[in-house]
């Protein structure tokens, strides 16, 4: 059966979270979508046979695998013994000419889903073959932004017919046009990264707009480094992990730092520590809010560094020196009293910041989501790029937090969030708005609060359609965490989803 409409996320029990303590979750993050859909472009255009390892199979890179079939180039779909939400698939390279086109009569429809890479990187590379091609998708898609792309590669020649800038567009074939472009970012990396990734077969040249700041751009930066990496006459290319999904079990860590209930397998550390850098939400675990605990010096995760980032450490050697000075009869309880109120105090001034250009990618959204339960207020930076992708992210974050008891603040393109008690949280149905990471990041706060239903859980088959599965089933394979369906109009559970089938989002082959 397909996840129900509504389901409930049932925090941990204190009996859970010691089992922890001798047990822990051992989760195998599936692919990397954004990695995998790239690796098809670059495939397809290759000069030999590409094998993918480690693929990630969801609705967004299947949407790009069905536009291959139709284009003609031949791509295999094979089990992957590893990871079952991924896939390996080998590519018959193209050498850069499409074997297939439509005509202006009757164009080659290729339907790319609400998958903004597929829709991007697609456009380019069509525009490198000789037919006719009509790209379109989910109605979301035609409202996201097209338009720089669709200007850059006017600019070098090209025609592409579309009333308004955005999907569904008419691209016309005209193979490699050498040239120079300059492309703009402001609205999406991926225009970028759609030009890079074509632009060895087209001969482009791709500038990126002034004032734009590369280190601000790591998704083009991912592109570059895949490019120069990528086996173009043929061979094997490894898919990383994806660290945007390995996010939600970094951050249940995060929730409990006393615990650390999760042992997150085979992804890249961050580039500090010796990580490839092509995905920058591997800082993830780097820039996590970290729930309060009751004693934060009690485990190595909430130790020192713990107390260090929330400005505590310097709360206590204020406490400690204060004692000195005036020498009390009962110094251990001066100590405490003083700690408490420095801590207070220390915690109030010190906000953290963390921008969506320098910082996170698309994992910013569950720091934000977990940011209430942290001791410190957040400051959540440089969010526009949210509001125009799979839904209007920041308002989205906003209204549902608020929802759930949170204290958020909107201003510009910044999300401010105060912390807030975790009993005061929780009690509300979130609405998803048809989006994954909406439908992941809530799922992962109602770990640590109470009542948390989850409307179209099924969504999340777009990149992770193993995610329930992995929350639901047993350590160490899985959280143990559990989750019932309800009856979508009056909220009440139905019944408790135990069965892997029950908790997958089927997202096709």
């Amino acid at each position: 059966m397909p996840l129900p409409k509504l389901i409930e996320v049932v925090p941990f029990s204190a009996e859970q979270l010691a089992q922890f303590k001798a047990t822990k979750a051992e989760i195998v993050i599936p692919g990397s979508k954004s990695i995998t859909n790239r690796a098809l472009v670059l495939a397809a255009q290759a000069t030999g046979m590409v094998t993918l390892k480690g693929a990630l199979w969801s609705e967004d890179t299947e949407a790009m695998t069905d536009c291959m079939h139709r284009l003609g180039v031949e791509v295999d779909v094979a089990a992957d013994p590893e990871v079952a939400a991924n896939r390996i698939l080998t590519v018959k390279g193209c050498g850069g000419k499409l074997p297939k086109g439509g005509t202006e009569a009757e164009p080659l429809e290729l339907f790319v889903a609400n998958a903004g890479t597929a829709a991007r990187f697609l456009t380019a590379m069509v525009c490198l073959g000789d037919g006719v091609y009509r790209l379109s998708g989910v109605p979301r898609m035609h409202e996201r932004p097209q338009k720089e792309l669709i200007r850059a590669l006017r600019a070098l020649g090209y025609r592409i017919d579309t009333p308004n800038d955005m999907l569904p567009a008419v691209v016309y074939g005209g193979g490699p046009k050498p040239g120079r472009v300059e492309v703009s970012v402001e609205d999406s990396s991926q225009f970028a990264s759609a030009l890079l990734l074509s632009s060895r077969v087209g001969g482009w040249q791709v500038a990126l707009s002034e004032g734009a700041d590369p280190d601000e751009l790591p998704y083009v930066e991912m592109t570059r480094q895949m490019t120069a990496t990528f086996p173009h006459s043929g061979g094997t290319f490894q898919i990383e992990p994806d660290a945007s999904s390995a996010s939600y079990f970094h951050a249940a860590n995060a929730l409990f730092p006393d615990v650390a209930p999760v042992r997150v397998m085979a992804c890249q550390p961050p580039k500090a520590d010796g990580g490839t850098g092509w995905q920058i939400d591997a800082e993830y675990p780097r820039l996590s809010p970290v729930a309060a605990v009751p004693n934060p010096s009690s485990t190595a995760l909430s130790g020192e560094k713990y107390l260090e980032a929330h400005g505590v450490k310097e709360a206590v050697a204020e406490a400690v020196a204060e004692v000195l000075r005036t020498r009390p009869a009962d110094p251990l309880g001066a100590i405490s009293g003083l700690l408490g109120a420095r801590e207070e105090s220390a915690a109030k001034r010190r906000k953290v910041t963390v921008s969506r250009k320098t910082d996170l990618g698309d994992a910013i959204m569950t720091a934000i989501t977990i940011a209430p339960l942290a001791p410190v207020p957040f400051s959540f930076t440089d969010l526009g790029v949210l509001r125009k992708q799979e839904c209007e992210r920041v308002r989205a974050l906003h209204d549902e937090l608020t929802k759930c008891g949170a204290r958020v603040l909107e201003s510009g393109q910044t999300l401010d969030i105060t912390p807030s008690e975790a009993g005061s949280l929780g009690r509300a149905t979130i609405k998803t708005y048809h989006d994954h990471r909406m439908a992941m990041c809530f799922a992962t706060l109602g770990l640590a609060v109470p009542g948390l239903k989850i409307e179209d859980p099924s969504c999340v088959r777009k990149t992770v359609p193993s995610f329930f599965q992995l929350l639901g089933a047993a350590p160490p394979g899985g959280l143990g965490v559990h989750i019932w369906e309800c009856d979508p109009v009056s909220g009440a559970r139905v019944r408790r989803l135990t069965e892997p089938e029950d908790l997958f989002a089927a997202a096709g082959k």
